[in-house]
């Protein structure tokens, strides 16, 4: 094997460190600087995401803030306006309560009026048609043909209001 002669070995010596030279300047001036050159723009982008995140995550916090004290705002607004029509209705329901009541007390009124004035003229025609029938009755029962108004209609006033 020609690689293990002695003979070869400072030829060998000079091209493995001809190669490892080469090698090295062009890995530590090529390969090297575009190497790092990557990672220091991933490391930039990476920390410019994590400082957008931030910022967004702050903003966020930020909107979640307002969102929760204008929610707070709006529950407080409507209670208020559900409340204010609560009192109004309430307000309505017994005004027209009042209406009514006073509507039915007037009908009430009217309507015990009406009762009255018709139980009077029905009183009125119990005693005429008494006065004419009792008037009838003793003339036939009777032959007595004189008989006095006034004591009979003073006799059925007082009948009737035993009745009633």
């Amino acid at each position: 094997m020609p690689q293990l002669e002695i003979a070869t070995y400072p030829s060998q010596i000079f091209w493995l460190i001809v190669s490892f030279v080469a090698l090295y300047i062009i890995l530590s001036k090529i390969i090297i600087p575009k190497i790092s050159f990557v990672i220091k723009k991933r490391e930039a982008e990476i920390r410019n995401n994590i400082h957008i995140a931030e910022q967004t995550y702050k903003d966020t916090e930020i909107i979640n803030d307002e969102f929760e004290e204008l929610k707070k705002k709006t529950q407080e607004e409507a209670k208020n306006i559900v409340n204010k029509l609560k009192e109004i209705t309430n307000k309505k329901i017994s005004e027209n309560t009042e209406l009514l009541k006073k509507n039915l007390e007037k009908r009430l009124k009217k309507s015990e009026k009406d009762i009255l004035k018709k139980k009077n003229k029905a009183l009125k025609n119990i005693n005429e048609i008494s006065l004419n029938m009792s008037q009838e009755i003793i003339k036939k029962v009777s032959n007595n043909k004189s008989i006095k108004k006034k004591q009979l209609v003073t006799l059925i006033k007082k009948n009737v209001k035993e009745i009633y």
